[in-house]
């Protein structure tokens, strides 16, 4: 067997798997809750959300805020246009915001009351707790 005749490749192969190895950034994920009726703390959401992703590149992290409980009301289609612009800015630049349906329920709210731009989840506590064991760090702006 020539090893010469396959040392071009096996080289590049290595080279090869050296730089995916060395291109992968640390990935991080955060997690935000927003719980209360209150612009300032979506707004407080909004900002931390969009400090994580200039600290670290919005390729290398992933941010999702989750409004449960009172926080839905936040939300609401007629949101200030600042915080709606906001809320839409953000989702553009890749955070998630979703809504748990059992608040929406409880406070008697449709998808079609909400901003367009959020999503939703079965139930804000459980989609906290199935990120937090998945590692996501969790912060309560």
């Amino acid at each position: 067997m020539n090893i010469r005749k396959w040392l071009p490749g096996i080289m590049c192969l290595i080279l090869c798997v050296g730089m995916a190895w060395s291109s992968e950034a640390p990935r991080y994920s955060l997690l935000l809750q927003v719980s209360e009726d209150s612009l300032d703390k979506l707004n407080l959401a909004l900002n931390n959300a969009k400090d994580a992703q200039k600290s670290f590149g919005p390729e290398n992290i992933e941010v999702e805020i989750v409004v449960f409980g009172a926080g839905v009301h936040t939300l609401k289609y007629y949101a200030p246009a600042p915080i709606s612009d906001k809320v839409k800015a953000a989702t553009y630049s890749g955070v998630r915001i979703v809504l748990c349906e059992i608040a929406m329920r409880t406070a008697n709210l449709r998808p079609s009351d909400m901003l367009q731009s959020v999503r939703y989840v079965p139930s804000g506590v459980a989609e906290i707790v199935e990120k937090h064991t998945l590692g996501w760090t969790y912060i309560r702006p």
